[in-house]
């Protein structure tokens, strides 16, 4: 099985070209490879993990702090080799980037992505559809990693400088 053979780990700044290799690759472009290269060296605390098959990166998914509720990161982005993506790289990218987030005492994440794939790790819509976003519509979710933590909140949530501009 190719899960059992790649190791799901934390990103080392070694990995940096094959990073954003794979951005590029899974999104067909330079907007997340950029995103990805200013936020991972930005002030910002992040969690940037990588599928590494055999030596090769196949994956990575980075979360960064958001302004909003107490200790939120914004999940974005998640990237698959598109040669890769038929082996859930992504969801154990994914459930270990969250277990990581839980395991560091950060409280919510919050994503703009496809509910349906989303949703299956616990990402919901109506929980973040009070908070004010420039990405409003089901898209936007929110996971809470500690009971309560996003479900009261009212405001707004702004995003690191890279991502209010991608």
């Amino acid at each position: 099985m190719i899960l059992e053979k790649t190791a799901f780990r934390p990103s080392e700044p070694e990995d940096r070209l094959a990073i954003l290799a794979v951005q590029r690759r899974a999104f067909g472009g330079e907007a997340e490879a950029r995103l990805v290269d200013t936020l991972i060296d930005g002030p910002v605390p992040t969690i940037s993990m990588v599928a590494d098959l055999d030596g090769m990166i196949v994956g990575h998914i980075l979360l960064s702090q958001l302004e909003g509720p107490e200790k939120s990161l914004a999940l974005a982005p998640l990237g698959v080799d598109p040669e890769w993506r038929d082996f859930l790289i992504g969801t154990e990218l994914t459930n270990r980037a969250i277990a990581r987030a839980r395991d560091e005492g950060w409280h919510s994440i919050f994503v703009l992505g496809d509910p349906v794939y989303y949703g299956r790790f616990g990402f919901k819509s109506e929980l973040a559809r009070h908070v004010k976003t420039p990405y409003p519509g089901p898209a936007f979710q929110a996971l809470e990693l500690i009971q309560g933590a996003v479900a009261d909140y009212r405001g707004a949530v702004r995003y690191a400088g890279a991502l209010d501009e991608a």
